[in-house]
Protein backbone atom coordinates (compact mmCIF):
# COMPACT_ATOMS: atom_id res chain seq x y z
CA UNK A 1 0.00 0.00 0.00
CA UNK A 2 1.28 3.01 -1.00
CA UNK A 3 1.09 6.28 1.32
CA UNK A 4 -1.64 9.27 -1.17
CA UNK A 5 1.20 12.11 -3.13
CA UNK A 6 2.75 14.26 -0.15
CA UNK A 7 1.30 12.38 2.73
CA UNK A 8 5.29 12.60 3.37
CA UNK A 9 6.61 8.78 5.06
CA UNK A 10 8.24 10.02 8.28
CA UNK A 11 12.02 7.87 9.08
CA UNK A 12 11.95 5.26 11.20
CA UNK A 13 11.26 1.88 11.69
CA UNK A 14 7.41 0.95 10.73
CA UNK A 15 7.25 -2.18 13.48
CA UNK A 16 8.02 -0.19 16.66
CA UNK A 17 6.47 -1.81 20.02
CA UNK A 18 3.27 0.77 19.80
CA UNK A 19 2.41 -1.10 16.35
CA UNK A 20 3.08 -4.50 17.04
CA UNK A 21 1.51 -4.31 20.33
CA UNK A 22 -1.62 -2.50 17.67
CA UNK A 23 -1.54 -5.37 15.62
CA UNK A 24 -1.24 -8.16 18.30
CA UNK A 25 -4.46 -6.98 20.11
CA UNK A 26 -6.40 -6.25 17.02
CA UNK A 27 -5.63 -9.53 16.23
CA UNK A 28 -6.48 -11.46 19.09
CA UNK A 29 -9.90 -9.43 19.98
CA UNK A 30 -10.45 -9.97 16.16
CA UNK A 31 -10.43 -13.44 16.67
CA UNK A 32 -12.18 -14.03 19.37
CA UNK A 33 -15.14 -12.01 17.99
CA UNK A 34 -14.86 -14.24 14.67
CA UNK A 35 -15.23 -17.40 16.29
CA UNK A 36 -18.13 -15.58 18.50
CA UNK A 37 -19.89 -14.70 15.26
CA UNK A 38 -19.12 -18.21 14.38
CA UNK A 39 -20.42 -20.01 16.89
CA UNK A 40 -23.19 -17.77 17.98
CA UNK A 41 -24.45 -16.25 14.45
CA UNK A 42 -23.36 -18.26 11.81
CA UNK A 43 -23.36 -21.26 12.67
CA UNK A 44 -27.07 -21.49 14.04
CA UNK A 45 -28.18 -19.28 11.08
CA UNK A 46 -26.58 -21.74 8.58
CA UNK A 47 -27.69 -25.43 10.35
CA UNK A 48 -31.19 -24.20 10.86
CA UNK A 49 -34.22 -24.01 8.74
CA UNK A 50 -35.56 -20.77 8.46
CA UNK A 51 -38.92 -20.32 10.56
CA UNK A 52 -41.19 -18.12 9.18
CA UNK A 53 -42.17 -17.19 12.16
CA UNK A 54 -41.80 -13.43 13.69
CA UNK A 55 -39.38 -14.47 15.94
CA UNK A 56 -37.14 -16.69 13.67
CA UNK A 57 -37.45 -13.85 10.93
CA UNK A 58 -36.34 -11.25 13.69
CA UNK A 59 -33.66 -13.66 14.34
CA UNK A 60 -32.28 -14.28 10.87
CA UNK A 61 -32.19 -10.32 10.35
CA UNK A 62 -30.17 -9.81 13.52
CA UNK A 63 -27.74 -12.97 12.04
CA UNK A 64 -27.38 -11.16 8.89
CA UNK A 65 -27.16 -7.43 10.32
CA UNK A 66 -24.31 -8.58 12.92
CA UNK A 67 -22.08 -10.48 10.43
CA UNK A 68 -22.50 -7.57 7.68
CA UNK A 69 -21.64 -4.82 10.51
CA UNK A 70 -18.42 -7.03 12.21
CA UNK A 71 -17.24 -7.73 8.61
CA UNK A 72 -17.19 -4.83 7.39
CA UNK A 73 -15.63 -2.70 10.27
CA UNK A 74 -12.86 -5.48 10.57
CA UNK A 75 -12.04 -4.31 7.16
CA UNK A 76 -12.47 -0.90 7.58
CA UNK A 77 -10.16 -1.31 10.77
CA UNK A 78 -7.11 -3.57 8.64
CA UNK A 79 -7.01 -0.57 6.05
CA UNK A 80 -6.84 1.71 9.06
CA UNK A 81 -3.90 -0.11 11.41
CA UNK A 82 -1.90 -0.93 8.29
CA UNK A 83 -1.86 2.84 7.16
CA UNK A 84 -1.81 4.18 10.38
CA UNK A 85 1.49 1.75 10.72
CA UNK A 86 3.08 2.73 7.42
CA UNK A 87 2.73 6.29 7.78
CA UNK A 88 3.93 6.35 12.05
CA UNK A 89 1.08 8.09 12.67
CA UNK A 90 1.09 8.27 16.69
CA UNK A 91 -0.98 10.59 19.06
CA UNK A 92 1.31 13.86 19.97
CA UNK A 93 2.87 13.57 23.15
CA UNK A 94 0.84 15.00 26.28
CA UNK A 95 3.03 16.44 29.27
CA UNK A 96 2.97 19.51 31.45
CA UNK A 97 4.65 21.82 28.43
CA UNK A 98 2.26 20.76 26.01
CA UNK A 99 -1.16 23.34 25.17
CA UNK A 100 -4.03 21.55 25.80
CA UNK A 101 -7.75 21.94 24.26
CA UNK A 102 -10.65 20.90 26.23
CA UNK A 103 -12.00 18.21 24.30
CA UNK A 104 -15.08 16.74 26.59
CA UNK A 105 -16.85 18.79 29.43
CA UNK A 106 -16.67 17.35 33.47
CA UNK A 107 -20.90 16.48 32.02
CA UNK A 108 -19.89 14.70 29.41
CA UNK A 109 -16.99 12.86 31.16
CA UNK A 110 -18.92 11.75 34.00
CA UNK A 111 -21.40 10.52 31.44
CA UNK A 112 -18.62 8.65 29.53
CA UNK A 113 -17.97 7.21 32.45
CA UNK A 114 -20.76 5.66 33.71
CA UNK A 115 -21.84 4.49 30.46
CA UNK A 116 -18.58 2.28 30.61
CA UNK A 117 -19.32 0.86 34.10
CA UNK A 118 -23.13 -0.02 33.29
CA UNK A 119 -22.55 -1.30 29.93
CA UNK A 120 -19.55 -3.61 31.17
CA UNK A 121 -21.99 -5.08 34.47
CA UNK A 122 -24.84 -5.49 32.13
CA UNK A 123 -22.74 -7.58 29.61
CA UNK A 124 -20.99 -9.58 32.11
CA UNK A 125 -24.37 -10.25 34.11
CA UNK A 126 -26.68 -10.40 31.12
CA UNK A 127 -24.69 -13.33 29.56
CA UNK A 128 -23.63 -14.63 32.36
CA UNK A 129 -27.31 -15.37 32.78
CA UNK A 130 -27.48 -16.79 29.27
CA UNK A 131 -24.84 -18.97 29.41
CA UNK A 132 -25.57 -20.54 33.05
CA UNK A 133 -25.17 -23.93 32.06
CA UNK A 134 -21.75 -23.70 31.12
CA UNK A 135 -19.31 -20.69 32.00
CA UNK A 136 -21.97 -18.32 33.51
CA UNK A 137 -22.22 -20.35 36.72
CA UNK A 138 -18.80 -18.98 38.49
CA UNK A 139 -19.66 -15.53 37.68
CA UNK A 140 -23.39 -15.84 39.04
CA UNK A 141 -21.87 -17.80 42.02
CA UNK A 142 -19.28 -15.34 42.16
CA UNK A 143 -21.99 -12.43 42.39
CA UNK A 144 -23.91 -13.80 44.74
CA UNK A 145 -25.95 -16.61 42.87
CA UNK A 146 -28.53 -16.46 40.33
CA UNK A 147 -31.03 -13.90 41.82
CA UNK A 148 -28.51 -11.45 43.07
CA UNK A 149 -26.72 -11.31 39.34
CA UNK A 150 -30.48 -10.71 37.95
CA UNK A 151 -30.59 -7.80 40.52
CA UNK A 152 -27.43 -6.69 39.64
CA UNK A 153 -28.33 -6.79 35.84
CA UNK A 154 -31.66 -5.04 36.38
CA UNK A 155 -30.18 -1.96 38.36
CA UNK A 156 -27.42 -1.60 36.08
CA UNK A 157 -29.86 -1.69 33.10
CA UNK A 158 -32.11 1.23 35.41
CA UNK A 159 -29.18 3.67 35.92
CA UNK A 160 -28.36 3.00 31.99
CA UNK A 161 -31.44 3.75 30.96
CA UNK A 162 -31.76 7.20 33.33
CA UNK A 163 -28.10 7.60 31.43
CA UNK A 164 -29.56 7.79 28.16
CA UNK A 165 -33.01 9.75 29.23
CA UNK A 166 -30.55 12.54 30.81
CA UNK A 167 -27.95 12.49 27.72
CA UNK A 168 -30.83 13.22 25.21
CA UNK A 169 -33.06 15.38 27.53
CA UNK A 170 -30.11 18.01 28.46
CA UNK A 171 -29.00 18.58 24.43
CA UNK A 172 -32.46 18.25 23.79
CA UNK A 173 -33.53 21.04 26.45
CA UNK A 174 -30.29 22.97 25.61
CA UNK A 175 -30.97 23.06 22.45
CA UNK A 176 -34.45 24.52 22.72
CA UNK A 177 -33.42 26.81 25.11
CA UNK A 178 -31.12 28.62 22.49
CA UNK A 179 -33.78 28.37 20.27
CA UNK A 180 -36.24 30.47 22.51
CA UNK A 181 -33.40 32.55 23.43
CA UNK A 182 -32.34 33.48 19.45
CA UNK A 183 -28.79 32.13 20.00
CA UNK A 184 -26.75 30.00 18.16
CA UNK A 185 -28.91 26.56 17.90
CA UNK A 186 -27.08 23.38 17.64
CA UNK A 187 -27.37 19.80 18.79
CA UNK A 188 -24.00 19.11 20.93
CA UNK A 189 -24.83 15.38 19.96
CA UNK A 190 -23.16 14.19 17.01
CA UNK A 191 -25.71 14.45 14.44
CA UNK A 192 -24.55 13.32 10.71
CA UNK A 193 -24.03 15.07 7.74
CA UNK A 194 -23.79 15.00 4.20
CA UNK A 195 -19.94 15.63 4.55
CA UNK A 196 -19.65 11.83 6.72
CA UNK A 197 -20.60 10.07 3.49
CA UNK A 198 -18.06 12.21 1.60
CA UNK A 199 -15.58 11.48 4.49
CA UNK A 200 -16.18 7.88 4.43
CA UNK A 201 -15.41 7.15 0.63
CA UNK A 202 -12.22 9.99 0.89
CA UNK A 203 -10.64 8.16 4.00
CA UNK A 204 -11.10 4.97 2.23
CA UNK A 205 -9.26 6.62 -0.89
CA UNK A 206 -6.79 7.81 1.33
CA UNK A 207 -6.27 4.09 3.23
CA UNK A 208 -5.70 2.96 -0.40
CA UNK A 209 -3.20 5.54 -1.07
CA UNK A 210 -5.39 7.38 -3.79
CA UNK A 211 -6.27 10.55 -2.03
CA UNK A 212 -5.24 12.63 1.49
CA UNK A 213 -6.76 12.40 4.68
CA UNK A 214 -9.81 14.10 5.03
CA UNK A 215 -10.30 16.98 7.32
CA UNK A 216 -12.84 16.56 10.16
CA UNK A 217 -14.83 18.88 12.81
CA UNK A 218 -15.09 17.77 16.20
CA UNK A 219 -16.28 14.27 15.61
CA UNK A 220 -15.42 12.13 12.57
CA UNK A 221 -17.86 10.12 10.74
CA UNK A 222 -16.01 7.03 12.34
CA UNK A 223 -17.04 8.45 15.89
CA UNK A 224 -20.84 9.41 14.66
CA UNK A 225 -20.94 5.74 13.30
CA UNK A 226 -20.12 4.69 17.04
CA UNK A 227 -21.92 7.03 18.88
CA UNK A 228 -25.28 6.14 17.52
CA UNK A 229 -24.64 2.48 17.32
CA UNK A 230 -23.93 2.32 21.08
CA UNK A 231 -26.69 4.76 22.07
CA UNK A 232 -29.29 3.28 18.97
CA UNK A 233 -28.33 -0.13 20.78
CA UNK A 234 -29.12 1.03 24.04
CA UNK A 235 -33.19 1.52 23.32
CA UNK A 236 -33.55 -1.80 21.04
CA UNK A 237 -31.78 -3.34 24.29
CA UNK A 238 -33.63 -1.21 26.91
CA UNK A 239 -37.06 -0.98 25.94
CA UNK A 240 -37.72 -4.91 24.94
CA UNK A 241 -36.02 -5.50 28.45
CA UNK A 242 -38.60 -3.22 30.04
CA UNK A 243 -41.16 -6.08 28.49
CA UNK A 244 -38.76 -8.90 29.57
CA UNK A 245 -38.84 -7.51 33.30
CA UNK A 246 -42.51 -6.78 33.58
CA UNK A 247 -43.85 -9.87 31.66
CA UNK A 248 -41.00 -12.74 31.27
CA UNK A 249 -39.14 -13.92 28.43
CA UNK A 250 -41.87 -15.35 26.10
CA UNK A 251 -43.86 -11.28 25.98
CA UNK A 252 -45.02 -11.16 22.78
CA UNK A 253 -44.21 -14.98 22.06
CA UNK A 254 -40.66 -14.28 22.86
CA UNK A 255 -40.38 -11.80 20.58
CA UNK A 256 -38.92 -9.54 23.71
CA UNK A 257 -36.39 -11.76 24.37
CA UNK A 258 -35.15 -11.99 20.95
CA UNK A 259 -34.64 -8.69 20.60
CA UNK A 260 -32.78 -7.85 23.92
CA UNK A 261 -30.37 -11.07 23.30
CA UNK A 262 -29.69 -10.59 19.54
CA UNK A 263 -29.15 -6.70 20.49
CA UNK A 264 -27.00 -7.48 23.10
CA UNK A 265 -24.97 -9.89 21.11
CA UNK A 266 -24.12 -7.34 18.24
CA UNK A 267 -23.69 -4.54 20.48
CA UNK A 268 -20.89 -6.52 22.23
CA UNK A 269 -19.18 -7.81 18.99
CA UNK A 270 -19.43 -4.05 18.02
CA UNK A 271 -17.59 -2.37 20.92
CA UNK A 272 -15.13 -5.29 20.67
CA UNK A 273 -14.23 -5.01 16.75
CA UNK A 274 -15.17 -1.64 15.84
CA UNK A 275 -15.83 1.24 19.22
CA UNK A 276 -12.52 -0.59 21.37
CA UNK A 277 -9.93 -1.11 18.13
CA UNK A 278 -10.80 3.26 16.97
CA UNK A 279 -10.71 4.93 20.24
CA UNK A 280 -7.85 2.30 21.75
CA UNK A 281 -6.43 -0.05 19.71
CA UNK A 282 -5.47 1.51 16.97
CA UNK A 283 -1.39 2.53 16.19
CA UNK A 284 -1.77 6.37 17.13
CA UNK A 285 -3.48 5.76 19.93
CA UNK A 286 -1.87 2.38 21.37
CA UNK A 287 -2.17 1.19 24.37
CA UNK A 288 -5.28 3.75 25.13
CA UNK A 289 -6.68 7.36 24.74
CA UNK A 290 -7.11 8.72 28.39
CA UNK A 291 -9.50 11.30 27.02
CA UNK A 292 -11.82 9.77 28.63
CA UNK A 293 -10.97 10.76 31.80
CA UNK A 294 -9.02 13.64 31.71
CA UNK A 295 -11.42 15.53 28.87
CA UNK A 296 -8.37 17.17 27.04
CA UNK A 297 -6.20 16.43 24.26
CA UNK A 298 -2.88 18.27 23.08
CA UNK A 299 -3.62 21.08 20.79
CA UNK A 300 -1.50 19.40 17.90
CA UNK A 301 -3.93 16.66 18.04
CA UNK A 302 -6.56 19.01 17.92
CA UNK A 303 -5.12 20.44 14.43
CA UNK A 304 -4.04 17.03 13.16
CA UNK A 305 -7.59 14.70 13.97
CA UNK A 306 -10.23 17.95 13.85
CA UNK A 307 -9.30 21.00 12.13
CA UNK A 308 -12.28 22.13 11.41
CA UNK A 309 -13.83 22.09 14.89
CA UNK A 310 -13.78 25.63 14.79
CA UNK A 311 -15.73 25.84 18.50
CA UNK A 312 -13.22 24.34 21.18
CA UNK A 313 -15.68 23.27 24.09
Amino acid sequence: MAPSEGAGVPSGKIFTGRVIGSIATFSIISAICLMWLYTQVLYPMLTSPIQFTNVGLVSLLFYLLITVLILVAMVFNSLDLMTTAALRIKKPRMDKSVPRVRRFTLNETIQHITLIATTATSALTGFALMFYSSWGKSVTDGLGGFEQTINIHYASAIIMGILVAYHFGYYGSKYLANKILKQEARFDINIFDKKDITDFFASIKFYLGRGDKPKFAKYSFAQKFDYWGIYWGMVILGLPGLMIWSGGIFTYGGLAFVFHVKEALLAVLFLGVFHFYQVHFTPRQFPGDMTLFTGVVSEQEVEEDHPLMVQKP
